[in-house]
């Protein structure tokens, strides 16, 4: 587990100017030297806007540690948020869920080691987009052991990636739905009760659970062959999920993710294809009646701002929607969330479980 950033010094506490200096160097850093395209898959590479993030992350945590006095003690001692299977957890590894032209899609089933033949509350897991591809997946599946460890049955599924070659962007949204109903028909199976269905997702991985979970009309995304299986989503949680691609892609909120990008990914810019923008952003589904939602992000976010997360939970507010806000002032996108786990990860999950257990 990575020390807290105030550790990295020693134990001295660097002055606000030569911080600011360090945070200028890495601006200019990051605006002036290319991104590179190492796959030439039109997309630049994540590993320069990264590096760059967790520096900003760093330095900021030392400009504002003082404000951690104010905070509550963070949980930093909570079993199975450390990496490491929890003991009472059995898993059912790659389950196939749907066969796509491409690929069979996979997903990893976690159950509790218990005599208990009742059915437990299940949540369906997403992994993060094509910036980190399986690795952010091991993450996640690695967070849905823990919760599953806390009484719940849990499904990790891989889904095509908005980046893999001829994918459409309605691929990934459909792929997230076939998830959903096959834990509604084949859950129970793995002691899941179909009724009590909870979704869950990091980065893009957040925004895919609440379209998901949002959609009004999931059934045109079924393939030729496939049924209609009626599905109850009761809550979902999102982790700095964006949710208006839109504002990322105009730069009306920030982002250390390459514009260029967002319009590969999309096919185009917001006025050539609205429709496409609209799918994928969680923003334009609000209305009452939704699931209940927790929207967990890092201020120091520089790839999806916190801003995202406030401006649709003041919506699903409006709309008389059930919402929690679990914001973090020393936590970023990377930092905390996947690469490095910190203080404010074990909080974030001891609330998360809280949160299923109340709505699932």
């Amino acid at each position: 587990m990575l020390a807290p950033p105030s550790a990295l010094f020693s134990g001295r506490r660097q002055t606000v100017s030569n911080l600011i200096a360090a945070l200028l160097c890495c601006c200019a850093f990051g605006c002036t030297v290319p991104m590179p395209d190492a796959d030439g898959d039109g997309l630049a590479d994540p590993i320069l806007p990264a590096i760059f993030e967790i520096g900003v992350e760093i330095g900021a945590y030392q400009v504002f540690a003082d404000a951690a006095t104010a905070l509550p003690p963070y949980l930093d001692d909570v079993p199975g948020v450390d990496g490491q299977a929890p003991s009472d957890v059995e898993t059912a590894v790659d389950v196939p869920y749907r066969e796509t032209p491409t690929q069979t899609l996979t997903l990893n089933v976690h159950r509790p080691r218990s005599d208990d033949d009742g059915l437990r509350r299940a949540v369906v897991f997403y992994m993060g987009g094509g910036a980190l591809g399986d690795v952010d997946f091991n993450i996640v599946d690695e967070w849905a052991k823990y919760v599953t460890s806390r009484g719940f049955v849990t499904f990790s599924a891989r889904q095509r990636l908005r980046t893999a070659p001829g994918s459409d962007p309605a691929d990934v949204i459909s792929d997230a739905l076939a998830a959903i109903r096959f834990v509604a028909q084949h859950g129970a199976e793995y002691g899941a009760d179909p009724a009590r269905i909870g979704l869950f997702g990091r980065s893009s991985g957040g925004q895919l659970a609440l379209v998901a979970g949002f959609h009004p009309d999931p059934d045109q995304f079924l393939a030729t062959g496939e049924a209609a299986v009626s599905v109850n989503v009761r809550a979902i949680v999102d982790v700095a999920g964006p949710v208006d691609y839109v504002r990322l892609v105009n730069g009306a909120d920030f982002s250390l993710f390459p514009r260029q990008d967002f319009i590969v990914i999309m096919g185009g810019e917001p006025d050539a294809v609205p429709d496409t923008y609209n799918l994928y952003s969680p923003l334009s589904y609000v209305r009452p009646g939704l699931p209940a939602t927790m929207l967990v992000h890092g201020a120091l976010d520089g790839f999806v701002p916190l801003r995202q997360s406030v401006e649709l939970a003041d919506r699903l507010e409006a709309a008389g929607n059930i919402v929690e806000r679990r914001f973090y002032p020393h936590t970023g996108h990377l930092l905390g969330w996947g690469l490095f786990h910190n203080d404010g990860f074990g909080r974030a999950m001891v609330e998360i479980v809280r949160f299923y257990e109340k709505h699932l």
